[in-house]
């Protein structure tokens, strides 16, 4: 009964939280961001004359449900700090079919920023959570495997979501930030618009310069993400592996396989994906050129270099 369908979206109402649901058919997952996966899905729905109905259930049924569904634990979480090769890493494990993706699900933020006043009594967060992860890594199509990649600001949940699972790798993908900076110039993440997150999601103290200058805004994230990574890198937990865009994407593979399991680096599709652009399977990759006016922020440029050391330190011990 509950084969190809996912819940996908928590919405609270005047009468408490609601889940949404979505039935995925026989599609495989294959989007760069879950959020494409839901439109593509709903888009299908409302062409076969259900673009009305409206699946729901409460949040207590999805967690008893969760016991009758063969689903995949997690193999790993992918953790970034935002245009790093995460998105293009997900997308080479989506190419390999045989493994489950999901690409920054909504559902899960949802669920890791919410009110726990919304939950049933009985009910808690992890159980949730968990159970969501259950119905996501459903293990259809011969897939068995389930990763999942974060949003760039789940790294401020590191400690919440380590204690949750205390056996599976996490992946840490990190960038400079003169880089970074630039590629949110052409095409702002959410994460970099002053304001749009909670300050739960993206604790750094909104000023009236960061909207006259954006790009300070995201030097001031970037900022507090590597300041984050130092800190979970500082803890020494050996299931955590950090790698760095600098060192190339074609040894990302590698260094992933080595970690999580995976061979992706002896995949054709996943070898073959790695030279398309992340977010337009149909593009070629192409590294953006660097301009002058590019803005770089030493406040922040100083915690990377921090953080660089420290990383290229522990690859020597």
């Amino acid at each position: 009964m509950l084969s190809n369908w996912i819940p996908y979206k928590l919405e609270v109402t005047g009468r408490g939280a609601r889940v949404l649901w979505l039935d995925l058919e026989d599609r495989y997952v294959a989007e760069p961001f879950f959020g494409e996966t839901i439109f593509d899905n709903r888009i299908a729905a409302r062409n076969k004359g259900r673009g009305r109905m409206v699946s729901q259930s409460d949040i207590q049924s999805l967690c008893a449900w969760a016991s009758e569904v063969e689903g995949s634990s997690v193999t790993a979480f992918i953790f970034h700090v935002s245009r790093c090769g995460s998105t293009l890493l997900s997308q080479c494990l989506v190419a390999d079919k045989k493994y489950v993706t999901i690409p920054e699900a909504p559902l899960l933020d949802e669920i890791l920023q919410m009110d726990e006043a919304l939950l049933p009594e009985g009910i808690s967060r992890e159980r949730f959570f968990k159970a969501v992860l259950t119905f996501l890594g459903q293990q259809r199509l011969g897939q068995e495997q389930l990763f999942i990649k974060l949003d760039s600001w789940h790294i401020h949940q590191y400690g919440l979501l380590r204690g949750w699972f205390s056996n599976v790798p996490f992946y840490f993908l990190s960038r400079e930030p003169k880089a970074i900076i630039r590629s949110h110039e052409k095409r702002r993440g959410i994460q970099m618009i002053p304001g749009y997150l909670s300050e739960k999601a993206n604790p750094v103290t909104v000023t009236e310069r960061h909207y006259r200058e954006f790009s300070l805004f995201t030097a001031d994230v970037l900022r507090i993400f590597y300041k984050g990574l130092i800190n979970i890198r500082l803890q020494g937990n050996p299931l955590d592996r950090f790698y760095d865009y600098a060192s190339g994407m074609m040894g990302l593979l590698a260094d992933f396989d080595a970690h999580v399991g995976t061979r992706l680096s002896e995949s054709k599709a996943a070898l073959e994906r790695l030279h398309k652009h992340s977010k337009y399977p149909d593009q070629v990759f192409a590294e953006l050129k660097e301009e002058e006016d590019s803005a770089l922020y030493e406040h922040c440029l100083s915690v990377y270099s921090q953080y660089e050391e420290l990383i290229c330190r522990s690859e020597k011990v």
